[in-house]
């Protein structure tokens, strides 16, 4: 008798693990994936007055353990990978590069390090890569069907050659606290501009030069400005006379005028869309306004030699938000 009651209890027991909880509420879902599921039990519950049970059949414990191996194995998997057929890209990942891309299919979440990515309604948009890009960046794309595309860019080096700027005033070199705090203000305000973005999409049609003459500095090069540093270069500089036509790369909105900023002098600021933007910087008279709407070839200014610069010449420079381009790249994509 005593014997029935022992074993009754121990099927009491094994009942109520059963009914158990398998783990507290502060799990967190790292700790819940790496524990195993509970697996249920297909034998009866004992009563009092039944005969002992039977043993669950072993050949049912094999078959539960595959299932929980196979999912595990799946989710060590991850999601399931899209066709590469799903992504396309135009262009030359290089340090200061610019390219085109374009999805197949609506995106749930996009993630690349170098710098904010905009997709238009047609799933296009723009990756760019900095002076300083390293060998590689990842780019991750994740559908809103949860498949994902992870695009592995090895973007070439670039070697920028010291540029020495000489003849320069003093205080053009040695800047003063009131131009210097005034010049922090002025980077914010530009700063600002470029971090928004449009729909347009103006860098589809290509790009122009918008002054025709001697290249005299590059993009990206070292400076040394009366053989002190005077910091990276980031446009490229057409040595061309004051007056000559200043006109627009490509199509796009003007979103800043803006006369004698510090350093930069008289300045133009053109949105082509997505985040791509044309700077125009020692400017000498202007021919649009805030909110016009450019066509490519339209005068937009004329060049001059205002702000800090030992001659005229046209700066033409390039951003996508953050991320400072090369325009001479583009233009060589156009040809």
């Amino acid at each position: 008798m005593r014997v029935a009651v022992i074993v009754v209890s121990l099927l009491t027991i094994a009942a109520c693990d059963r009914g158990a909880p398998s783990s507290s509420s502060s799990t967190t879902g790292a700790q819940a994936s790496a524990d195993p599921a509970p697996m249920a039990s297909a034998a009866p519950v004992a009563s009092a007055s039944s005969a002992p049970a039977e043993a669950p059949d072993a050949s049912a414990v094999p078959a539960a353990a595959d299932t929980a191996d196979a999912a595990a194995a799946a989710a060590d998997a991850g999601p399931p990978a899209a066709d590469d057929s799903r992504l396309s890209v135009e262009g030359r990942a290089v340090q200061g590069g610019l390219l085109r891309a374009k999805l197949n299919g609506k995106l749930r979440r996009m993630a690349f390090p170098g710098h904010r990515v905009t997709v238009s309604d047609e799933g296009e948009f723009l990756i760019a890569f900095s002076r300083n890009a390293p060998a590689q960046e990842k780019l991750t794309i994740t559908f809103d069907d949860g498949q994902v595309i992870e695009k592995l860019f090895d973007v070439e080096p670039r070697k920028f050659e010291v540029d020495k700027v000489d003849r320069l005033p003093e205080n053009m070199v040695k800047l003063d606290m009131a131009t210097r705090v005034k010049l922090t203000q002025t980077e914010k305000k530009l700063d600002a501009i470029r971090s928004k973005y449009t729909k347009r999409n103006c860098y589809k049609n290509g790009f122009i030069w918008p002054s025709k003459g001697p290249i005299s500095s590059r993009y990206g090069q070292p400076r040394l400005l009366n053989g002190t540093d005077g910091g990276i270069h980031w446009g490229v500089d057409i040595a061309v006379p004051v007056g000559t036509p200043v006109r627009a790369p490509a199509c796009g909105k003007v979103v800043l005028v803006e006369k004698d900023l510090p350093l930069s002098g008289h300045t133009v600021i053109i949105d082509h869309g997505q985040g791509l933007t044309s700077t125009f910087i020692h400017l000498h008279g202007f021919a649009v306004k805030v909110n016009d709407e450019v066509k490519q070839g339209q005068v937009i200014a004329t060049v001059g030699m205002t702000g800090r610069t030992n001659g005229p010449h046209l700066d033409w420079r390039m951003n996508l938000f953050e991320t400072r381009v090369d325009p001479e790249l583009l233009i060589s994509a156009a040809k």
